[in-house]
């Protein structure tokens, strides 16, 4: 039953007189006390049978306000009985609800009177005094509205009434925790009351609704007059109120700037005070009084909250915070000093100490400058080691790496792929060790392979280097890196030995640009911020911070980081400390002037107390003002408006001095469960998350966080991390932000936060220190037991360290002997892991640990695990040098283990150890022992017989095996052979060194063993090193490369990356150039050399890093490229300390630098790279052959390359004399190769030597010459020099000329460019001396440019000097750089929807309204998203109702295109106080939008993380984002759109008036919205594509005709245009091809001419003389045999055997045949010299008929008969032709071309069925007209089909095979005769018959 009026209950005791007020749950009445007939109001319960809820609302309002006794507060009398129901009875003061009163002010236009604006500030001055009253009893009324505040309109007396839904609130509770729950009335209600908030209600949600109040009393309306629910709750949240209403009012503005004060969206901008307020109106009020102007003035001056805060400003530290932006400033920007030595100390790298007490303030002065350092667009980075977690490796370095992984994620696409590039270009292929380490940066760089499994140093120094890779991408310039390592003294060792890594490193880097100065901060800070913009500024130079804190008071001078800092010291890197003494007197003095808002004088006397406990400890002072606090030491005066304290009280508070002890005391005033579960996280360590601490309290994580929470409210644990794990909400991710003193308003989703940590060291100090001792061990053992028991078996290990860590502190209360094993085993597994992580020290902790824990029998009992630790113990002590601990462990288990096989580990670390220390025979002898027991034992003293015995078993062993053969070997299973080979290579390294008989025979067994029982890891490497000792002890390379492809192949198969880096070294260095190409050896060294620098075997990276440069030497690359990389590797090489191979480098770029032109005697290795006068003694003490080798040969080659041949003579003995140092290098072959060449050089000055140089070089050739024969890509064209200077000393010139030209043109295919220089040079003196000053300067010339293209600069020099004459046109240039949730009833729903009213107070204690409003929200979207197909209708719909439900003041909708991560800024809309939501569609790239925080997105987007920001602008995870900056947004909300696993893109949300603006409910309803519109999206997507291409297709069917036509008038244009060009082209290029040829022909014509003119001339001109004195001889044995007719018998003798008679008649015949002979051959030589006149450019006059004669006699040998045709006869008819003004080489070209083509015409026909039997060509020439000739040339060959005919002045046309020639020719003809000289040229031509061609020239 319900009561309806005007039926009157009867109460007893009082007289109802009318009623006053109806509702849907309460009747007011006006009536009468009887017994002292006292006026009372009665409020009655309307509902005859409520419910307990509704009974427990309506007794609240009763006890909130009994004890209320305020004149501005309706007093209340009593709560009585009214059957089911009850009754509340309150005074009766006449007054009636200010809206009535309204009312009457509408009708009476009471607003318009003059006195309007005094009688509303007197109002206005009343509420706010009862408010004031209100907040001092610590109530919240909630609901503050004209309904509810009462006037007597005759005495104009104000009241506040109805206290159905206020709250208390008590000074220890900053907020009302109800952020889902909307109670008020809607068109009052404060954004935080809305429950769409994610923040909590304080008493400043009363001064909202006043401002609202006072907004209607003025202006008669309401400021946000929505009829709609969701839009007025909306406005609420992200409106601002239209002052111009109240302006347009005529009321001043002042008054306005008070409302909206009142109206801030966000608390904090409201007033904070009542009193602050009430200031304000009444200066207002006084003015208007006293008749003035109410001017404008600064508000709330006296705005004091009672609320106690510490301010969170610094103290006291301005000068540190200075010295270390000064310290950031000297990275960017290191000095300059003219003095200052650029060696002495580091650029660009600084460490900075910062030191002091516990809770002195250094993690507070070193945040200060993260600011500053995003704005140089730098990387700030922090970790912190925690006490109770030291023996956890790198614990700080990962805290601080996932940072920066953090601030990485919100970079742009284009800047995450060069992070990703840049990552994985310094880490290669062992990244996987860095993602280890930090698993979130597989978000950066994807998934890696699995790096190899290393152990000891090798591990350590892959660590190390991969870190210091890391580290180095991004400490540049042009991003400096500052990292923060906080608490060092409780740092592992491991830790502190990657600081000294970063801080020792050295390097150079390239100059690029200069960025931005940084902005200026404000002057408020009193800091200087130094100008970090350098004058000039590399880039990528070292630009990296370290900044470390620690109590210098914990560390003693032994202490670990007392050690590291001592060593830093040493080395040239800038360090500097701050020493942070205790906060001044007079700056606490300032520090309690601000918390108490008074002046400094007033507060001395409690300054002093405060100093005098507190020592001026800043955090202890801010724990100790507060503890004053909160013991009501401090109060606050509302009287004088500040707080005071009451000195002589603190004086006799008995507070203890120890901050660890007070913070305990603090601790223990919380409850017992928040103490309890304190204790627990205090055991864990400084950060926890609330996983473990769930596992450990036995509890849900929801009622874990609760008992967390009074600690969390107190400031004593803070939420970490932004990320929390939304369990009921589809395990999807949600994320925020929160602020992090516990001062400010704490954001409720911190109920959710996953990570947590203590505000202070000392606080988890105090709250362990509240466990009695008799428990701690207790607790860790119950902690460590429920950790492993809540532990899955995959994430056992990764927990390891946690979980062990707790039971080694409860290890006294482990009894049980078998639990104490159990503990043991977990100290193992988790020593080896941090071996594995190179953390020895750490190692060594828990394995010592684990060996406590055993006992006496333990190898009895448990012997693999007492096994396991004594093995691990030997290497871990091995590990840190201490030898004498490993020793001891070593002969443990050689005492105790059970087989030969257990006890080979520790065999080898001691092998390891004894040659670390440089007892190599000792780790020898040591290997023998072992191997005999293994039953394979070696010669006690090698020899070579040994060693050729064990070569011949290994031989036979191996047989006729194939390659693939041994690479299948199956695996070796056998342990024993595993075993042996595993002691076998670690014999290897001392035996190479101090026994090299007994190296090979180690690398032969190792072979044996392979072969017989079959492939291991290290088969590899012992088939490449035999192959090493194949090729250089019996010289057999085709074997060699036999067993390096094998090697090979198996490390192919191979994951050890040590096993890789040795044999790649050992194939690349030795083997494969005996095969190959060198530069093929330049991939496998390379990979030897990063595998080597991944894995840490820094010998093998020195080894490899020189043959790649002196391999780049001598395949010639081009020299600045070179010396540049030779450079970079001597600074690895030195940093890595190999100093040894660093040094063979530093001769290779000295050689480089002196050919480069940079050093004055460019055959003195002396200058900035070597000085070989200091570097040669010390490598003949050290008996460094291999240095010596490589020294002397470098110094060879530079002395012959410039002449120097007495000095280059010397080196060549020298590096002979050190020969062995280069066995087996590409050394050897190089240097006979220059010593043949020196001794040839000197060949003509050492005439009584030059039999003994002959015969080394022949000795050289004969080595050289097999070499060539196995690899001639590499040694051919060496050889074939060495034979041309040979030749050439011999005067054999032929040859030399020949085996020059073979020399050059090898060494050009094979691209060796510095040996074809040098060929051609060589070529070039031989000519010279030769006297061939023309065909010299040709090889000289191409000698010249060679060495310009090697980059040789001093050789071009030294050319240009020897030879000026010769190189004139030569011009060598300057240098150029190359280069909720519960269910609700139906019922629920349709009692909250009917009671909702914009007017009416809402008390939605179910929040079924809420859920009410959000069940609209999804019935508006999903009309939206059905309404409308339409793209942008849609989007703007949809975005309207995103943004009205969420309470955003802009939001943005970010698609991703093409199902990629490639976004798109689609939809942004925003809201208008003068209009609706505007809504655009920029459609514009992620990357190029301004208008959201792009790296927020990228962040979202990478992570797929909810991030809700309720304080954007306090956010270091922003501050670097320009939007942020700039626009300053309050709240933050970014959710990724997800459907059905498919990442759509992202929704932005923003509220710029208020923090705090979304809600973990308003996720959940905006997800389900945008979910359900990403399907609508979808389908209107491809509406909006199909309508687009509908209309496209339209407008393109409509311009399709006239496109085409136009398309195909262009494309017949360009094609035209482009048949000119190509015709053109193909001319010039026939032309140029054909003068080419011409002039080829012409200097080989001219070329043979001369050499044959000089002796037929000779002869010609000698032929008379000797006819004449034959003719006389034959006259004087005529006369004798006339004379004297008998002559004795031997004359006659002779006579008859000469045949005299027939020599006298031959003789005269033979002499005119020669005569005739050589005057034909002068007519030659005459007509060869004619046709090769091609210099004859200019037009002169010529008999043509010489011409067609020089050209027939040019062809006379095709004019002869073959075998397959007869003789071509020549038929000339000649006519009368006068001299032909023309181009008379052109004309011979002319002629040469046709008549070859009818020569080829007439062959062709004999190829037919119908051979020609006459193959004839005609000549006719006659004169056409007075000034023309005609030459016609016929043939009576096959002739010229008409088709082709149409083709044969094409240029390029052929009818010739391929192969076969170039092509007619006749285009050149063409071009010729018509274009040149201005002729015809006409082809008439019958198939059969034969071919004319007329050829028609103008004579002048």
């Amino acid at each position: 039953m319900v009561l309806s009026s005007p039926q009157f209950p009867m109460i007893s005791g009082y007289s109802i007189i009318e009623q006053i007020y109806l509702s849907s749950q309460t009747i007011v009445y006006r009536g009468v006390r009887e017994k002292d007939q006292k006026p009372v109001v009665i409020k009655l319960m309307r509902n005859e049978y409520p419910t307990s809820n509704e009974i427990t609302q309506f007794r609240h309002q009763y006890f909130i306000s009994q004890n209320l006794n305020v004149p501005n507060i309706i007093k209340s009398y009593s709560l009585d009985s009214y059957g089911k129901r009850y009754t509340f009875i309150m005074e009766d003061f006449g007054g009636i609800s200010l809206r009535d009163e309204m009312n009457r002010w509408n009708r009476d236009k009471i607003r318009k009177t003059s006195d309007f604006l005094s009688y509303f500030l007197e109002i206005a001055i009343a509420v706010t005094s009862a408010l004031d009253e209100l907040y001092r009893h610590q109530i919240i009324h909630k609901d503050i509205k004209p309904d509810n505040i009462l006037i007597n309109p005759n005495t104009q007396e104000i009241k506040i009434t109805d206290f159905s839904i206020a709250s208390i609130l008590p000074r220890e509770v900053q907020f009302l925790t109800n952020p889902n729950l909307l109670e008020g009335t809607l068109a009052y209600i404060s954004p935080e009351q809305t429950g769409r908030m994610n923040r909590g209600i304080d008493y400043r949600t009363d001064y909202y609704s006043l401002g609202i109040t006072l907004f209607e009393i003025l202006t008669g309306e309401l400021p946000f007059n929505n009829e709609n629910p969701l839009e007025l709750i909306y406005s609420h949240i992200s409106k601002q109120p239209p002052t111009e209403r109240i302006i347009n009012s005529k009321i001043p503005s002042i008054i306005s700037d008070i409302i909206c004060k009142l109206m801030a969206k966000n608390a904090e901008d409201r007033y904070q005070s009542a009193s602050g307020l009430k200031y304000d109106l009444e200066l207002c009020l006084r003015d208007l009084q006293l008749g003035k102007r109410i001017e404008p003035f600064k508000l709330a001056t006296k705005d004091i909250s009672d609320h106690f805060l510490i301010p969170e400003k610094l103290y006291g530290r301005n000068v540190e915070v200075q010295e270390l932006l000064n310290a950031f400033d000297r990275v960017i920007n290191p000095p300059q000093h003219h003095l200052e030595k650029e060696d002495k100390v580091r650029k660009g790298v600084e460490l900075i100490l910062v030191k002091g007490y516990s809770g002195i303030g250094k993690t507070a002065v070193v945040n200060e400058i993260h600011k500053p350092i995003l704005k140089e667009k730098g990387y700030f980075i922090k970790g912190k080691f925690n006490q109770l977690q030291q023996d956890t490796p790198f614990l700080g370095w990962i805290e601080a790496l996932e940072d920066l992984i953090e601030q990485l994620l919100s970079e742009s696409d284009k800047q995450i792929k060069e992070w990703k590039a840049n990552i994985i270009l310094n880490l290669g292929d062992q990244a996987q060790v860095i993602v280890d380490l930090i698993p979130e940066l597989e978000l950066i760089i994807g998934a890696q392979p699995k790096a190899a499994e290393l152990s000891g140093i090798p591990a350590q120094n892959r660590l190390n280097f991969l870190f210091h890779k890391f580290i180095q991408t991004f400490a540049i310039r042009k991003h400096p890196l500052v990292i923060f390592l906080d608490d060092l003294q409780w740092a592992d060792a491991t830790s502190l030995n990657l600081i000294k890594l970063l801080t020792n490193e050295n390097k150079t880097r390239i100059i690029q640009e200069i960025p931005k100065n940084l902005e200026k901060m404000k002057k408020g800070l009193g800091i200087q911020i130094p100008n970090f913009v350098p004058k000039e500024r590399n880039e990528n130079d070292d630009a990296l911070l370290l900044i470390g804190a620690y109590r210098d008071n914990e560390i003693c001078i032994n202490n670990q980081l007392h050690l590291t800092i001592k060593e830093i010291q040493e080395k040239k890197v800038k360090i500097s400390s701050i020493n942070l003494e205790p906060l001044h007197q007079t700056n606490l003095g300032f520090l309690i002037a601000d918390t108490l808002k008074c002046e400094v004088d007033d507060v001395i006397s409690f300054t002093q107390v405060v100093f005098a406990k507190t020592k001026g400890n800043p955090f202890f002072i801010h724990q100790f003002i507060k503890a004053l606090y909160q013991n009501k030491a401090i109060k606050f005066n509302y009287k004088i408006g500040h707080w005071e304290c009451d000195v002589a009280n603190v004086r006799k508070l008995a507070l203890t001095e120890d901050v660890v002890e007070f913070m305990a005391l603090q601790i223990k005033k919380l409850p017992k469960y928040n103490q309890r579960v304190l204790k627990y996280a205090a055991c864990i360590g400084n950060q926890f998350d609330l996983k473990t601490l769930s596992k450990i309290n036995e509890k849900h994580p929801h009622d874990t966080i609760t008992d967390l929470w009074y600690s969390v409210l107190e400031g004593l644990v803070l939420p970490l991390n932004k990320n929390f794990d939304s369990s009921n909400e589809d395990n999807e991710k949600a994320a925020l932000i929160v602020d992090s003193q516990y001062e400010k308003p704490t954001v409720l989703a911190n109920f959710r936060a996953s990570h947590f940590k203590f505000i202070h060291d000392r606080v988890q100090q105090a709250a362990y220190s509240l466990i009695p001792e008799s428990e701690k061990q207790e607790n860790h053992l119950q902690i460590g037991q429920l950790l492993l028991k809540n532990t899955s078996a995959e994430s056992w290990e990764d927990d390891v360290f946690e979980i062990v860590n707790q039971f080694n502190k409860a290890l006294e209360l482990i009894s049980l002997q078998h639990e104490r094993y159990e503990v043991a085993k977990m100290n193992l597994i988790a020593g080896r892991k941090a071996i594995l992580s190179t953390a020895y020290k750490e190692a060594l902790n828990y394995l010592n640990t684990g060996k406590e824990l055993l006992v006496s029998d333990c190898w009895n009992v448990e012997y693999e695990l007492s096994l396991g630790l004594h093995e691990a113990l030997a290497e871990v002590t091995y590990l840190i040098a201490d030898f004498q601990a490993s020793e001891e462990f070593i002969e443990i288990v050689l005492v105790q283990a059970k087989t030969l096989l257990e006890k080979v580990k520790v065999y080898e670390i001691r092998i390891q150890a004894y040659t670390s220390q440089n007892k190599l025979v000792q780790a020898i002898s040591i290997a023998r022992e072992v191997l005999e027991q293994f039953g394979v034992t070696f010669p006690e003293q090698p020899t070579q017989e040994d060693i050729q015995k064990g070569l011949q078993e290994t031989a036979a062993l191996i047989g006729d095996k194939t390659v693939e053969e041994l690479t299948n070997l199956p695996s070796i299973t056998c342990e024993n052979k595993l075993a042996i080979m595993r002691i076998a290579s670690s014999m290897i390294p001392p035996a190479y060194i101090a026994d090299q008989l007994l190296f090979p025979l180690i690398i032969l067994s190792q072979v044996n063993l392979s072969v017989q029982y079959g492939n291991g890891d290290l088969s590899a490497f012992c088939y490449g090193n035999y192959g090493l000792i194949l090729k250089s002890i019996i010289d057999d390379i085709e074997s060699a490369d036999h067993f390096g492809r094998l090697a090979l192949n198996l490390v192919e198969n191979s994951e050890s990356k040590d096993i890789k880096a040795r044999t790649f070294y050992v194939i690349g260095a030795f083997i494969l150039h005996g095969k190959s190409h060198i530069k093929e050896t330049l991939p496998l060294l390379l990979e030897a050399y990063q595998t080597g620098l991944e894995i840490g075997s820094l010998d093998f990276v020195g080894y490899s890093a020189k043959e790649i440069c002196q391999h780049s030497y001598f395949i010639g690359k081009e020299l600045t490229l070179l010396e540049q990389d030779i450079k970079s590797y001597i600074k690895i090489l030195e940093k890595s300390k190999q100093l040894t191979t660093s040094n063979y480098c530093r001769i290779f770029r000295q050689s480089v630098i002196n050919l480069q032109s940079k050093n004055e005697n460019a055959f003195i290795l002396s200058g900035e790279a070597y000085n070989e006068n200091q570097s040669l003694a010390s490598m003949i003490e050290a008996k460094d052959i291999t240095g010596l080798h490589q020294l002397y040969l470098h110094k060879l080659i530079l002395c012959y390359w410039f002449e120097e041949y007495e000095k280059a003579q010397e080196n060549a003995n020298q590096a002979k004399k050190y020969l062995a140092g280069g066995a087996g290098f590409i050394t050897i072959p190089n240097l006979n190769f220059y010593e043949s060449l020196t001794a040839l050089a000197l060949y003509s000055e050492k005439e009584l030597e030059q039999d003994k140089l002959l015969a080394l070089v022949t000795d050289n050739q004969v080595k050289l010459k097999k070499w060539a024969h196995h690899a001639p890509m590499n040694y051919l064209h060496k050889f074939n020099l060495v034979e041309a200077e040979r030749y050439r000393v011999r005067g054999n010139y032929l040859e030399a000329i020949d085996s020059y030209e073979s020399a050059i043109a090898g060494a050009k295919e094979n691209e060796y460019i510095h040996e074809e220089a040098l060929a051609n040079e060589l070529a070039a003196k031989f000519y010279l001396r030769w006297r061939k000053q023309k065909i010299a300067k040709a090889y000289l010339d191409d000698a010249y440019y060679g060495y310009i293209r090697w980059g040789a600069k001093a050789k071009v020099k030294d050319l240009q000097k020897r030879y000026p004459q010769l190189l004139t046109h030569n011009v060598f240039h300057e240098e150029v750089n190359f280069k909720p949730d519960e269910k609700v009833s139906q019922s629920e729903k349709i009692t909250a929807i009917s009671e909702i009213s914009n007017n009416k107070t809402i008390s939605d204690y179910k929040g079924t309204i809420s859920k009410y409003f959000d069940l609209e929200s999804i019935i508006k979207a999903s009309h939206a998203i059905s309404e409308e197909i339409k793209l942008e209708e849609l989007l703007s719909r949809l975005m309207e109702v995103i943004i009205e439900n969420a309470g955003a003041s802009k939001s943005a909708l970010v698609l991703s295109k093409k199902g990629n991560l490639d976004l798109e800024l689609t939809a942004i809309s925003y809201n208008s106080n003068t209009s609706s939501i505007i809504t655009e569609l920029p459609s514009t790239a992620l990357d190029s939008s301004n208008n959201i925080p792009v790296r927020l997105i990228n962040y979202v987007k990478r992570t797929k993380e909810t991030i809700v920001i309720d304080d954007a602008n306090t956010q270091n995870f922003l501050a670097a984002d320009s939007y942020i900056i700039r626009e300053k947004p309050k709240s933050i909300l970014c959710i990724p759109i997800i459907n059905q696993s498919e990442f759509l893109g992202i929704l932005y949300l923003e509220n710029k008036l208020t923090v705090g603006a979304f809600t973990h409910n308003r996720i959940t309803l905006l997800k389900l919205i945008t979910n359900q519109g990403a399907i609508s999206l979808k389908n209107a997507i491809l509406y909006n594509n199909l309508a687009e291409a509908k209309e496209d297709l339209e407008k393109y069917n409509q311009t399709l005709e006239k496109r085409v036509i136009e398309r195909t008038q262009e494309i017949n244009d360009n094609n035209q245009k482009l048949q000119k060009a190509l015709k053109e082209l193909q001319s010039t290029q026939s032309q140029l091809i054909q003068t080419e040829k011409m002039s080829s022909l012409g200097q080989m014509v001219a070329g043979i001419a001369h050499e044959i003119n000089n002796p037929i001339n000779f002869i010609h001109g000698n032929i008379i003389y000797a006819t004449e004195y034959v003719k006389d001889l034959l006259y004087v044995i005529s006369i004798y045999q006339q004379e004297y007719k008998k002559s004795d018998s031997i004359i006659e003798e002779k006579t008859s055997e000469i045949d005299l008679e027939f020599i006298l008649d031959d003789l005269p015949k033979i002499i005119n045949s020669i005569k005739v002979g050589t005057s034909r051959i002068r007519n030659i030589i005459l007509g060869l010299r004619n046709f090769s006149r091609l210099d004859e450019s200019a037009i002169k006059s010529v008999d043509i008929h010489e011409g067609i004669e020089n050209t027939l006699m040019i062809l006379q040998h095709r004019f002869k008969a073959k075998y397959s045709r007869p003789e071509i006869k020549i038929i000339k008819v000649y006519g009368q032709l006068p001299k032909i003004t023309c181009y008379p080489s052109q004309l011979n070209q002319v002629f040469l071309n046709i008549f070859g083509n009818a020569i080829d015409a007439l062959e062709e026909s004999q190829n037919n069925d119908n051979k020609i039997e006459n193959p004839t060509i005609g000549i006719d020439t006659e004169i056409v007209d007075s000034n023309t000739v005609r030459i016609r040339i016929t043939d009576n060959g096959v002739g010229i089909e008409q088709k082709i005919q149409q083709k044969i002045f094409d240029p390029f046309f052929t009818t010739k095979p391929v192969g076969s020639g170039t092509g007619l020719g006749l285009s050149i003809c063409y071009q010729i005769i018509v274009e040149k000289h201005k002729g015809q040229l006409i082809c008439n031509s019958t198939v059969g018959e034969g071919t004319e061609f007329a050829i028609e020239i103008p004579m002048q």
